[in-house]
């Protein structure tokens, strides 16, 4: 299995950015798309998409599908999280052009986020209450910002890179997938490292689910050794209670709906499981799927595949809409 980690030495720079204003314009015609990361606005009928294309990141509405604003912002836009409660939104961004950051979308105003590697970041996350945001990089490290993006603490998961992460609903314990699992509890400042398999295997993405008591990994697998792609369910405390393998390419994203009773994945098809790790439905897709989410009451479900196209369904996977870039 081929997997690039990047390592790249930097000197930290401790604190706050001073913010930078952006202004939104249109965006130029033919432009070709790769969406990494979709998300829903969890109080608003709107959603966020991003990618490599290296020019905007996209603001659209998801009752006409019109794109509300284009965002201008250089790099390979990995994830995008809203904060829970207020208007503002948090970016990881890898390849050295621009850093990862917070944009407050009532003033388009954006505050860079410090002590971040240059080799970027592909993990991202509020905590529940959104006064607490967590980066995790590709040289390992998990930093953790204020509400403000100010600096408050750095911590070293003893891995080559980090994919993805996720807190804990009731709790500030992140997991944390790269290699290896951990579990980070911030009240504590304790870490927990998680062994998967013996073949060094890349997990891609982790959720809790909403009740807390048990996580999701799923990881990238290895065709050409016959390690197939894996979907796990952890207990809280990091014991396996079940490896699924049904996937044909790797687990991109994986997210519970808000209820809990539905777990969707996307790869070569979006999957629906329930709590149990059940297969519900399935569809196929025409290219790679690999941003997901769930509208707020887990009626509606969005991805993005590697072809620039974003695909709406309700929950019994019939489709809705398509839009292609």
């Amino acid at each position: 299995m081929r997997i690039l980690f990047l390592f790249i030495l930097m000197s930290m720079i401790w604190g706050c950015k001073q913010t930078q204003k952006v202004e939104s314009q249109h965006p130029q015609k033919n432009e070709r798309w790769f969406f990494w990361s979709v998300d829903w606005h969890p109080h608003k009928d709107q959603f966020v998409v991003g990618g490599s294309n290296d020019t905007f990141f996209k603001l659209l509405s998801s009752n006409s599908f019109q794109e509300l604003e284009s965002y201008p912002y250089k790099g390979t836009i990995t994830q995008t999280k809203w904060h829970p409660t207020k208007d503002k939104l948090a970016i990881s961004v890898q390849d050295g052009k621009s850093k990862s950051a917070i944009l407050n979308l009532n003033d388009t105003e954006i505050v860079e986020l410090d002590s971040i590697t240059n080799a970027g970041a592909r993990a991202l996350g509020w905590n529940r209450t959104g006064d607490l945001l967590a980066v995790g990089d590709n040289d390992g490290f998990v930093t953790i910002f204020d509400e403000t993006g100010c600096f408050l603490r750095k911590i070293n998961t003893n891995q080559k890179g980090l994919m993805d992460l996720d807190w804990h609903p009731g709790k500030n314990l992140i997991a944390t997938v790269g290699e290896k699992i951990t579990l980070y509890d911030y009240e504590l400042d304790r870490l927990k490292t998680i062994e998967d398999r013996k073949e060094n295997i890349l997990m891609l993405c982790v959720n809790w689910h909403p009740n807390g008591k048990l996580f999701v990994t799923g990881d990238y697998g290895d065709i050409e050794n016959q390690y197939p792609p894996l979907l796990q369910f952890w207990t809280y405390d990091g014991q396996r209670q079940k490896s699924i393998e049904e996937s044909k390419a790797e687990f991109r994203n994986i997210k519970w709906s808000s209820d809990g009773n539905l777990l969707a994945t996307t790869s070569e098809k979006l999957r629906i499981w329930n709590k149990d790790g059940d297969l519900v439905a399935e569809d196929i897709s025409e290219n790679l799927l690999w941003g997901l989410d769930w509208n707020k009451d887990g009626s509606k479900l969005v991805a993005t595949d590697n072809q620039g196209k974003i695909i709406f369904w309700d929950k019994n996977l019939t489709k809705l809409k398509e839009l292609n870039y």
